[in-house]
C-alpha cells in the first residue's frame, strides 16, 4: 500500500501500557522501541526512518519491494499493540474527506465481490489533537456522508466490511483500511537481562519469549547432553532472535555433570531422584553465569504438575539456596495454551520436528521430594 503521493509507505505504530507510564519514563521506552524497531528491519536489509509522535511511532520504509516483509517484522516488536500502512494528510477537513474518498476507492476496487454497491463501511476517528476545530464524531460525519455521495456505499456501523481509520495528531491526519495486531508488552530491553534455560522443547522457547515480550534482554542457557537437540535448539535461537535483536546464546556442555549425578545416585540406589538433582545442578549453573553476564533473575520453562520435577514440592527442593529469583512465566497456563504461543512465534514446529528423549530419565521418577530427603541424600553422596 503506497501513500496517494509517493513511493515510502509509511506505518503507524501504536503502544498500549507505554502510554500509562509518566512522561519521563514514556519518553524513554519509546526512544527503546524505536531503536528495536530499526535494529529488526536492518537484520532484514530494510532501510527505515522511525520518528516519534505524540503517543505513536511513524515509520518510514525507504526500501522499495520489502513492504510486505516490514508489516510481518512488525508483529515481533515487543511494545507494539497495533500498527496500520497509513497516507499522511494535511489537517484540514476538506483535505481529510477528499484523501478518504480516494483511499476508499482504491480499497473497494481491491476487493473481490460481485455486488460492489453493497459493500459497507464505517468511519473511525482518534482526535489525539484535541485543537482541531472539529470533534471525531463530526470529521466521521463529514467524511461518511461524502464516501456514501460519492462512491454509493453504505452505512454499517456494526458489521462493516471496511473500517476507514482516522488519527488526527499534532500537525498531520493519517487515514488507513488495514489494522494489524502487534505482540504488546514493553520494549524488549527496557526492563533488565535475564538467563533463560533452554531447551528444544515447547516450553522453555515459550518462555523465553514471554520474558522478551515483558521488556526483558535475554541470555539463552542451553545445557548440552546431545549435539541433536543442541541443533534443534538452534533453530529456536534464531527464531526468538527476531523477538530480541540483541539476544545472547551461551552452551555449556552438561554431560560430565548428568552422569556424575547419575552415577553417585546410582551407588545409594536413588536413581528415582535423577530428576530432581538434575534441576538443582541447572539452576546451580545458571546462578553462575546469571552473575557473570550480569542478569537479575534465571528463567525457566516449568509448568506446574507437567512433569515430575514440576510438583510443588519438587519445585520448592529445586530451587533451594539459588540466590536469584527464578521467573516461571507458564508455572499457571494450560499445556494447550503454551503451545498456542509455540505456534504463534514460529518454535512449535521446530520443537516438535523430532522428540529427543533424556537418556538420563529413571523409569520411575520422585514426584514428591521433602527437603530433609534431599539434604540426607546432598550428605550422604557430597551433591549440591
Amino acid at each position: 500500500m503506497k501513500k496517494l503521493n509517493g513511493e515510502i509507505m509509511e506505518i503507524l505504530v501504536r503502544y498500549g501500557e507505554i502510554g500509562l507510564k509518566s512522561d519521563p519514563i514514556r519518553k524513554n521506552l519509546e526512544e527503546i522501541l524505536r531503536k528495536n524497531i530499526i535494529k529488526l528491519l536492518r537484520k532484514y536489509e530494510i532501510d527505515a526512518d522511525v520518528k516519534i509522535l505524540h503517543r505513536r511511532l511513524l515509520v518510514k520504509i525507504n526500501t522499495k519491494d520489502k513492504e510486505d516483509l516490514a508489516l510481518k517484522l512488525l508483529k515481533k516488536v515487543a511494545g507494539i499493540v497495533s500498527y496500520s500502512p497509513v497516507y499522511e494528510c494535511p489537517l484540514d477537513i476538506n483535505e481529510i474527506v477528499s484523501y478518504a474518498v480516494q483511499i476508499m476507492k482504491k480499497k473497494i476496487s481491491s476487493i473481490n465481490k460481485e455486488n460492489k454497491e453493497k459493500i459497507t463501511f464505517a468511519v473511525k476517528t482518534k482526535r489525539s489533537n484535541k485543537r482541531f476545530p472539529f470533534k471525531s464524531v463530526e470529521v466521521n460525519k463529514k467524511v461518511g456522508e461524502a464516501i456514501v455521495e460519492k462512491l454509493g456505499l453504505e452505512v454499517d456501523l456494526e458489521n462493516p466490511d471496511i473500517i476507514l481509520g482516522i488519527e488526527i495528531l499534532k500537525d498531520r491526519a493519517y487515514i488507513f483500511t488495514e489494522k494489524y495486531e502487534g505482540i504488546g508488552g514493553l520494549p524488549a530491553g527496557s526492563q533488565g537481562r535475564v538467563i533463560c534455560l533452554i531447551s528444544d522443547g515447547i516450553d522453555s522457547p515459550v518462555a523465553a519469549y514471554m520474558m522478551i515480550r515483558r521488556g526483558c534482554r535475554a541470555v539463552l542457557l542451553h545445557l548440552k547432553i546431545t549435539e541433536e537437540s543442541l541443533n534443534k535448539v538452534r533453530k529456536i535461537v534464531e527464531v526468538l532472535s527476531d523477538y530480541d535483536t540483541e539476544l545472547e546464546f551461551v552452551v555449556y556442555d552438561y554431560t560430565k555433570d548428568i552422569e556424575d549425578i547419575v552415577e553417585k545416585l546410582k551407588s545409594i540406589k536413588k536413581e528415582n531422584y535423577t530428576c530432581i538433582f538434575c534441576k538443582r545442578k541447572m539452576l546451580k549453573i545458571a546462578e553462575k553465569y546469571a552473575k557473570y553476564l550480569d542478569c537479575d533473575a534465571i528463567v525457566t520453562g516449568d509448568n506446574l504438575g507437567q512433569v515430575a520435577s514440576q510438583t510443588l514440592k519438587n519445585l520448592r527442593v529445586i530451587s533451594e539456596n539459588i540466590n536469584y529469583p527464578i521467573l516461571r512465566p507458564l508455572i499457571g497456563l494450560d499445556k494447550n495454551d503454551i503451545v498456542k504461543i509455540a505456534k504463534e512465534i514460529g518454535t512449535y514446529e521446530i520443537s516438535t520436528e523430532k522428540e529427543i528423549k533424556c537418556p538420563y530419565l529413571p523409569k520411575h521418577p520422585k514426584t514428591i521430594a521433602k527437603p530433609e530427603e534431599i539434604k540426607k541424600i546432598r550428605e550422604k553422596i557430597k551433591l549440591k
